[in-house]
């Protein structure tokens, strides 16, 4: 049987001051690697070029090159690495072309601490090369999320939806699960609009439409992660504001190892969990978080990059 990940590329902005500073959800995708090629940005961004002290940038890349280096051949790690010199983008792209793998890890600063991690980098490189993304914070301690409670499955039933959930059974098999289903309720507005200001029955009806609609989801998102060897419970919860906001409160509330999610993808009629909001949870997240691309988006991915590449 194959490893769920045979090549992990490990981005690293930020290191952990000791490798069992790692959050658990983060030592499984690593563990699960054949081999692991670890990159270490060397500018903060292009106006780093314009700073006095660009060696200076080098010198600490290369330092932390050699820690997380370091850090993955302590736990048996196949490794390998660079610190890229020049444009944050080129430097990844060209690692990716390089090393070909079939999983990103992200070590990011903490936002306080943030440095080149720009909210379109992590979407470039999801839309660009259609790979399974997994990040995590580190702060200026060195420090990260400690949480190892269930993992917090996005499900909105979509096909994207579905196949992070085969993903996160793939790598976290046996694990506690909780899927969670993020819905819109209806609006007062738009049935003040319509004409129903009398009563609220009409108002409450479609509160608990939308309700029950979730919870189906949910039970189905649990179905699919029991049959990938998750021990999976069901959440519905209404967005009271931004879905990611929604998402985060629900992973702080149970402690969650790490947020699973799609990248693409609307489910039925008032579910929220993907698109954009996945890119909002990484950034905000200050715990684990992976984003598994449908299968199909990598297909398309690597024949576009196949018909880009010179004849």
């Amino acid at each position: 049987m194959s490893r769920p990940i045979e090549r992990l590329l490990f981005i690293a902005d930020a290191a952990v001051a000791d490798v069992a500073e790692l959050p658990p959800a983060v030592r499984a995708v690593i563990d699960e690697a054949a081999e692991v090629y670890v990159l270490t940005p060397t500018l903060p961004g292009r106006l780093a070029w314009l700073a006095d002290d660009v060696d200076g940038f080098r010198h600490v890349a290369d330092e932390r090159l050699d820690t997380v280096l370091g850090h993955m051949r302590s736990i048996g790690a196949r490794t390998s690495g660079l610190a890229g010199r020049g444009s944050v983008t080129l430097v990844i792209e060209d690692a990716i072309a390089e090393f070909h793998p079939d999983h990103v890890l992200i070590a990011l600063r903490s936002p306080e601490h943030a440095n080149w991690q720009e909210r379109r980098l992590l979407e470039h490189i999801e839309q660009r090369f259609g790979l399974p993304l997994t990040t995590y914070a580190v702060d200026g301690r060195g420090q990260t999320a400690a949480a190892d409670g269930p993992l917090l499955l996005c499900y909105d039933g979509s096909e994207h939806a579905r196949h992070a959930i085969e993903r996160a059974g793939a790598l976290f098999t046996g694990r506690q699960a909780l899927v969670l289903t993020v819905y819109q309720g209806p609006q007062l507005g738009s049935l003040a609009w319509s004409g129903a200001t009398a009563a609220m029955d009409p108002f409450a009806e479609t509160a608990r439409t939308a309700a029950e609609r979730a919870g189906r989801l949910a039970e189905e998102g649990v179905r699919l992660a029991q049959a990938v060897g998750l021990n999976a419970e069901p959440a519905a919860v209404e967005a009271a504001g931004p879905a990611w906001r929604t998402i985060l409160d629900v992973a702080d509330r149970h402690d969650a190892a790490t947020i699973v999610m799609g990248s693409r993808g609307l489910g039925g009629i008032h579910a929220i969990v993907l698109g954009s909001v996945s890119s909002a949870v990484v950034l905000h997240a200050t715990r684990p978080a992976l984003v598994v691309p449908h299968a199909l988006v990598r297909a398309a991915v690597m024949t576009a990059t196949a018909s880009e590449a010179p004849g």
